[in-house]
């Protein structure tokens, strides 16, 4: 791809744009986390939309617009769990307490909801056959089941140039997968009335918020594993019930997809994407994503339309958090529908440039001034492997693993990042992602960000999607 001179008209030998600054990008995810629990977090909210809309306008996109897909928004009013008539540290399980079977209020009563607690450990279905749950509060641990070396196993390629790969890092799990979801089916299907999440696999916080798993029917408490032993030590000592109160609303509320065009020679798209929305101040998920995407418009709206071989869509998505129907209607607006005006015929996603974390030796966390492990999923063909490897050397992105998901899919279920509905409507991908241990966490602050990987993620993506634009349609698939 022809570059330009970014301070002027073209010279003799032309150069290519300058990619903002680290500090640039990062004033970005600044002013993203300044909009706390963005998105569909917050009803109605249409702060980062609406900030990002800008961005596109000023960087000179064409045919900005923000789509609407029906999503909602679960707050609790009302948390409380008490052990005997010890209260005990917690949070709600946020989606918990699905009681109507979608939009409506939720509430144990005024009085709450006594009940015997039964222990199941870590909820396998021979630990359910052992006790009768059926009207009681089920105690169990939530265990994350993806560990890092999986990851670094099933890859074709990781840039480690200088060793960093710390065998006792690589059982640190990543919370994206855990046993919640087949554990609270065996809790419905059990007949119980509630639970309580020990988070065995974590830091000293209960301050976590998951995505959404529907059909979660019953209430549900967070504590932490410090916590856990506390109340099973009360549980042992003769406390017998717990008594919780949980109160709040599910309100629908729009999710908005915010989008962008650099028109191109052709109407083959290139669509790069992040999502906007965040549970809490969301440094790393996903003000981090997002900015790049930003600062991949910025870069690209300086050459001209003449010199951009195919044309350039960014997305930023909403509703990550509450079921990806921003997501869906995106895919089937501009993806399946047979009269979309443009064919994608590749998508680029960035999230979370994050910092590594471990749980330190007294259960907080402990967070590293170095980039957390990152894989690169992809389905692209022998020659964009090849690409996706030069940028990540060229630019040293460390401890960065390539990982094809003829091997992955598989063994996931799907794709374990925002671009698994484009993914499965048959669009190749190219998808950065990392999975720090604090990522749903309120400990996601400006602080966690990598902020050293922001511009030379961006200069690594912004050849990649170079090389996507002189790419025939049909060669870029694996």
């Amino acid at each position: 791809m022809t570059t330009i001179n970014p301070d002027g008209p073209p010279t003799g030998e032309r150069q290519a744009p300058l990619m903002p600054s680290n500090d640039t990008i990062f004033s970005w995810v600044e002013d993203l986390t300044a909009f706390v629990g963005r998105g569909t977090q917050t009803i109605d909210d249409r702060r980062s939309a609406d900030y990002l809309c800008r961005k596109f306008q000023d960087f000179g996109l064409t045919e900005v617009q923000v789509q609407e897909a029906e999503s909602f928004n679960w707050h609790a009013t009302r948390s409380e769990l008490t052990i005997g008539t010890t209260p005990v540290p917690h949070s709600p399980v946020v989606f918990s307490f699905d009681t109507n079977g979608g939009n409506g209020p939720f509430s144990t009563g005024a009085d709450g909801l006594t009940a015997p607690v039964v222990e199941v450990g870590d909820g396998e279905e021979s630990d359910f056959a052992r006790v009768d749950a059926a009207g009681a509060i089920v105690l169990f641990n939530l265990r994350f089941t993806l560990p890092r070396s999986v990851l670094l196993a099933a890859g074709d390629f990781l840039h480690d140039p200088n060793g960093s790969v710390d065998p006792a890092d690589l059982d640190t799990p990543n919370p994206y997968l855990s046993n919640y979801a087949e554990v609270v089916e065996r809790v419905t299907a059990a007949g119980a009335v509630g639970f309580i999440g020990v988070l065995a696999d974590y830091f000293d916080s209960h301050d976590i918020r998951p995505e959404y798993t529907a059909d979660v029917t019953v209430p549900g408490f967070w504590v932490t594993r410090r916590v856990g032993t506390r109340v099973r030590d009360l549980l042992t000592s003769g406390a017998r019930t717990a008594t919780v109160r949980l109160e709040g609303e599910r309100v629908p509320t729009p999710a908005r997809t915010v989008i962008g065009y650099l028109p191109g020679l052709s109407d083959e798209t290139i669509m790069v994407q992040s999502h906007h929305d965040s549970a809490w101040d969301g440094g790393v998920e996903d003000a981090s994503g997002t900015a790049e995407v930003l600062a991949l418009a910025a870069w690209f709206s300086r050459i001209p339309r003449a010199e951009r071989p195919r044309t350039l869509m960014f997305v930023l998505m909403d509703s990550h958090w509450t079921g990806y129907q921003a997501h869906d209607k995106f895919v089937e607006t501009f993806v399946t529908d047979p009269a979309a005006p443009r064919r994608i015929v590749a998508n680029v996603t960035l999230e979370h440039i994050a910092k590594q974390a471990e749980i330190g030796t007294d259960g907080q966390l402990q967070v590293y001034e170095r980039p957390e492990y990152r894989g690169i999923f992809e389905n692209v063909s022998p020659a964009l492997k090849t690409v996706i490897e030069d940028a990540v050397t060229t630019h040293g992105l460390e401890r960065t693993v390539r990982l094809p998901l003829d091997k992955l899919a598989p063994l996931l279920g799907e794709l374990p990042t925002d671009a698994d509905p484009v993914y499965e409507a048959g669009v190749p991908v190219i998808s950065l992602i990392s999975g720090p241990l604090y990522l749903y966490d309120r400990a996601d602050t400006l602080d966690k960000v990598y902020k050293d990987d922001l511009g030379p993620v961006a200069e690594a993506f912004a050849d990649i999607i170079g090389h996507l634009a002189t790419t025939p349609a049909d060669e870029i698939r694996a």
